[in-house]
């Protein structure tokens, strides 16, 4: 689904993250999030009350994932939440070891390439889920503490080693969730403690209520609108670039219309370059582009490095 600049401000779908220790309430935040589907990697559903769970999908490996995720019943969600972050990671990594010797050190550990594979893998999960499928995304991490070099205590996603430094880079905002006295908080702005991010408003610590049977879970469903309330005030700065926005949409649409074979897949990229950009249209294109290629039956080889035939 592909959304004009004036349009995204009204409904944007959010790519986030929940840290903080087991047992906090992560998974019940998380579920508060609008129209939600749970992807349970860490078979924690039960832990959730019953009154607060939702529909689950549980998964034995990262092919197996990907399946499911094509079914028809997923499309009726409007939120992805992956339980945890985590065991996603490690997941993709045996898919990847188990895939290609190169991928795989000799005392079976991932490669360097096999970490690079797992990033990309990430982020494309992501992607598809969050720009194709139009989908918000919540990535819920256990976190461990540590110390840093001088000894101060801080808190550290627990995610199989620098894999825990990407899984930040597709999200809108993230949060660490943390006890102050009986209340639950959210911290938004990082500190020396720990790692955060806010955006479009969602910024410093927020106190979440206490459920009851009178309080409904919809704490991030609001938390949402409020984002896109703020992001619809935001763009009122960028109406003036609204007009390159357009014209950049329709040029690219018109060249995503054209590309028929293999030869039009190949030559995209020299013509993609003449396209002015203003606001998201170069991501937009990307995954129109993308979307095309799956359609002709073919995907990119990174080993070739050259598209090549969806075999099957």
């Amino acid at each position: 689904m592909f959304i004009k600049a004036n349009e995204v401000t009204q409904n944007k779908k959010f790519v986030m993250l929940i840290s903080g220790s087991p047992g906090i309430g992560k998974t019940t935040l998380a579920l508060s999030a609008p129209n939600p589907i749970l992807i349970d990697l860490d078979r924690g559903r039960e832990r959730v009350k019953p009154q607060h769970r939702k529909e689950a999908i549980v998964v034995q490996s990262y092919d197996e994932l990907l399946t499911d995720i094509e079914s028809a019943e997923f499309k009726q969600f409007e939120t992805v939440v992956i339980d945890t972050g985590g065991s996603l990671v490690t997941y993709m990594q045996d898919h990847y070891k188990n895939l290609d010797g190169k991928y795989r050190q000799r005392d079976g550990s991932i490669s360097l390439k096999g970490f690079g594979a797992v990033k990309q893998a990430f982020i494309d999960l992501t992607n598809q889920l969050n720009t194709l499928s139009n989908k918000n995304v919540i990535y819920i991490f256990h976190t461990v503490e540590e110390k840093d070099k001088d000894g101060n205590a801080i808190q550290r996603l627990m995610c199989e080693g620098a894999a825990r430094n990407l899984v930040w880079q597709p999200c809108d905002f993230g949060c660490y969730m943390y006890m102050q006295g009986d209340s639950r908080m959210l911290g938004f702005t990082p500190t020396e403690t720990y790692f955060a991010k806010g955006c479009h408003g969602i910024t410093g610590a927020r106190k979440l209520p206490t459920l009851t049977d009178n309080i409904p879970n919809d704490y991030l469903t609001k938390m949402f609108a409020e984002a896109n309330a703020n992001i619809a005030a935001e763009t009122e700065f960028f109406k003036a670039d609204k007009e390159a926005y357009d014209k950049a949409i329709e040029a690219g649409r018109a060249l995503v219309a054209g590309v028929q074979s293999l030869e039009d897949i190949e030559a995209f990229g020299g013509n993609f370059k003449h396209i002015t950009h203003a606001l998201t249209s170069e991501k937009e294109i990307k995954a129109m582009f993308s979307e095309k290629v799956k359609e002709l039956g073919y995907k990119w080889d990174g080993a070739k490095k050259a598209y090549a035939k969806i075999e099957g």
